[in-house]
């Protein structure tokens, strides 16, 4: 198959449906042969306890990728998700590819598409895979 997807962004916040689209994207950039970039972008720097438990649970999901043959680029990023996202990262790691879950942790996202998602979908300058 034609890798018709270089460069895929895989951003994470803990929740289920962000897991699962990780193992679908990671799946998805194995079958193509695409760079996976895992990306966890927080609003502001939190205590040292908060940031140990981020790199355990960003070792388990790259222990997942490895398992299956990818190798990942994985990363802590500050500011603004929505914006981190569908901008900033795009152009730092040349992105073609999103794949996200359709919700986050928050009660009402939980119901809708969430805010986040909601926004790179409509913001980003790629394809955007929402899985569920």
């Amino acid at each position: 198959m034609a890798n018709i997807y270089h460069n895929i962004l895989i951003p994470v916040d803990g929740s289920q449906q962000s897991i699962d689209a990780f193992k679908k994207g990671v799946e998805l950039a194995k079958e193509l042969e695409s760079q996976v970039y895992l990306v966890r972008v927080l609003k502001e720097k939190r205590n040292d306890a908060l940031l140990e438990n981020r790199e355990t649970f960003f070792a388990s999901l790259e222990r997942y990728a490895n398992s299956i043959g990818v190798a990942i680029n994985k990363e802590i990023v500050y500011g603004d998700p929505r914006k981190e996202i569908s901008t900033h990262l795009i152009e730092r790691w040349d992105i073609d590819l999103i794949v996200m879950g359709a919700t986050g942790k928050g009660r009402i996202e939980k119901m809708t598409l969430g805010s986040i998602t909601d926004y790179v979908v409509r913001n980003a300058k790629c394809a955007v895979l929402i899985g569920r």
